[in-house]
Formats: C-alpha cells, sequence, structure tokens
C-alpha cells in the first residue's frame, strides 16, 4: 500500500510539473509570436531640439520594447511651424505608421489635422491638448496646477514688491496657456508687480530680447513656462550682462545643470518617462480596441530647488535614464 502510494504521488507530480511546463512553453511562444507583429509607432513632437524630449522617448523606448513595437521619433526643423508638423503627420500616416503619438505645437492649428489621422488610426496626445476635439487620448500632467506651483515657488523663495516678469512665449499651446493661467492665479492677491513679456514679431531673438527686457523694465524676477523658454532665460543671463532670480518649467540637461549650478531658484518639472511609456501602453490598447477609445491620464509633477534635488525620490524622476 505504501509503495502505490508513493508511485500515484510521484506520477500526479511529474504530471503537474509538465503540465506547468507545457503552459509556460505554450504562452512563452504565443507572447514571442506576437511580439514578432511589429507594430510602427511614429512619435511627432514640437521643436528642433532632440535633447529636449530625451527623457519623453527613453519611455517610449521602454514601452516599444516590452510590446514588441517599432519607433519613429520624428523632430521638426522649424521651433513652432504647424504647416511643417502637419506635413510630418502626413508623411508618417502615408510611410505606413500603426500609431501616432504626437504633441501638437499648436492647440489649434493642429485640431483638424489630428482629429483626421484618429479617423484611420490610433492617436495619442501628450503634453498638451488640441482644441475643440473629443475622444483622443490624452497624456500630460496637470498644466494649470504646474502653473500654481511655481508661482507659490517665487512666493516662498523672493521678497515681495518685486516686479516679475513673465514671458509670453508659446501660448499657442494648451499646455503653456494652462501653466499661465495658473501662475497668475497663485500670485493675484501677492504685492508682486506682474510684467507681461511678449515679443513682436519684429523683435529680435529671445535671449537678447530678455536681455532688453531686463535693462529697460528693472525686473527682478523672470519666470518661463516651458523648456525652451526656459533655456533662452539661461542664454540671456550667461551671455549678457544681466540678472535675475529664475523661476521656471522645464527639466532638459540644460535646465537641470543650471539649476545645480545656483542659476536657476526654482523648477517645475512632469514625469516624461511615465508619459512616454503610458503612450505606448494607450496606442497597443486602442490597435486592441480597433477604436480610439478616450481616457484623459494625469501624470505626477515635482517642484524643486538646488537644496532638494538630490534626494533620492527626485533623482529617479530628473535623471531616468540612469538609473
Amino acid at each position: 500500500m505504501k509503495m502505490s502510494r508513493k508511485f500515484w504521488f510521484v506520477i500526479l507530480l511529474f504530471l503537474g510539473l509538465f503540465g506547468m511546463l507545457f503552459i509556460s512553453t505554450y504562452l512563452y511562444i504565443t507572447d514571442s509570436s506576437n511580439r514578432d507583429k511589429n507594430f510602427n509607432i511614429s512619435v511627432i513632437v514640437y521643436g528642433n531640439n532632440s535633447d529636449r524630449w530625451a527623457t519623453l522617448k527613453h519611455g517610449i523606448d521602454q514601452g516599444a520594447a516590452d510590446y514588441g513595437a517599432q519607433v519613429t521619433f520624428v523632430t521638426m526643423t522649424d521651433e513652432n511651424d504647424d504647416k511643417e508638423q502637419k506635413r510630418l503627420l502626413k508623411r508618417e500616416i502615408d510611410n505606413g505608421a500603426d500609431g501616432i503619438i504626437i504633441a501638437a505645437t499648436d492647440s489649434n492649428a493642429m485640431a483638424d489635422a489630428v482629429a483626421n489621422a484618429a479617423l484611420t488610426l490610433p492617436v495619442v496626445l501628450v503634453e498638451t491638448n488640441i482644441a475643440g476635439v473629443t475622444g483622443l487620448d490624452y497624456i500630460a500632467a496637470d498644466n494649470y496646477s504646474m502653473g500654481l506651483n511655481i508661482g507659490r515657488s517665487v512666493i516662498l523663495n523672493s521678497k515681495e514688491y518685486q516686479k516679475v516678469a513673465v514671458l509670453m512665449e508659446n501660448r499657442q499651446r494648451n499646455s503653456v496657456s494652462e501653466r499661465f493661467d495658473g501662475f497668475m492665479d497663485s500670485l493675484k492677491y501677492s504685492d508682486y508687480r506682474i510684467d507681461l513679456w511678449e515679443r513682436e514679431e519684429s523683435d529680435s531673438d529671445l535671449p537678447q530680447f530678455i536681455q532688453d527686457k531686463l535693462k529697460t523694465t528693472g525686473a527682478n524676477i523672470v519666470v518661463a513656462l516651458d523648456d525652451s523658454t526656459l533655456e533662452a532665460v539661461i542664454d540671456a543671463l550667461k551671455t549678457y550682462d544681466v540678472t535675475a532670480e529664475v523661476y521656471g518649467i522645464g527639466s532638459t540637461n540644460k535646465i537641470i545643470h543650471y539649476l545645480d549650478y545656483g542659476l536657476i531658484q526654482s523648477i517645475v518639472f512632469q514625469n516624461e518617462f511615465n508619459m512616454g511609456y503610458l503612450s505606448v501602453q494607450e496606442l497597443f490598447k486602442d490597435s486592441k480596441d480597433k477604436v480610439n477609445k478616450y481616457s484623459e491620464t494625469e501624470i505626477e509633477f515635482r517642484t524643486i530647488n538646488r537644496e532638494t534635488m538630490y534626494l533620492p525620490k527626485n533623482q529617479r524622476l530628473i535623471f531616468p535614464i540612469i538609473q
């Protein structure tokens, strides 16, 4: 009787192990088969500086590796040419893209082109939304709250009754417009004097414009609401004989360097790695369902200064590529 029980125990154990091996092998082969079916993602971003998008691209590349996709990452030759971005969008669709991730250069001007693209393939909007179009996936931080937080940083770290200059660049994007609204609301009941700096078409390049305005207006504080504008403030202060306290939104390598250097007092930045990864995830969901299913995903953002940038929780977001 004892031998019989041992015999059947060994048989059942063997069958159980064989079944687990069979299931694991089947799942592996099925997953490998699915990963071999290349899914071509085209990422179209505004601006002509690919370094500005390094963290987003890293998140997209990680998502593409996990889901078995191929990625084409497209930047523009001009900083804010919506006509060029429309041509790039059409070109990527004509070249056989299976899904589009886009950071629109102009929320109004790009609306029709993006909406039409979404009729034929999955589209995910990142960083900034487009105007008047519903039913598209959108992944970004709360831009209004980012503006509020950079305003609070000004209040906490500088003296009132000073003149605060707000650069009015790139407000054709909803993300920047919403940040502006948040910033202005944060200082609504303060004693700061607000000076809005907006360039005309005939004005000089942005760093020169900033230098001229600092000398003529007597502003003590400069606020920039996006990466490229904040970098232009850095260039102005490094190149010309002008000084100011600097606050802004963005987290390029250049911005992080000059935050650490002390030229920038405080920044607000969003988790662009997650933004990139989740955008790939949403494309695959929509592709599987054969239709765009609207979802608005809010990613986290942080407010940091020179003293807090190297806290472990902040390092993981500032330097995601080397973690």
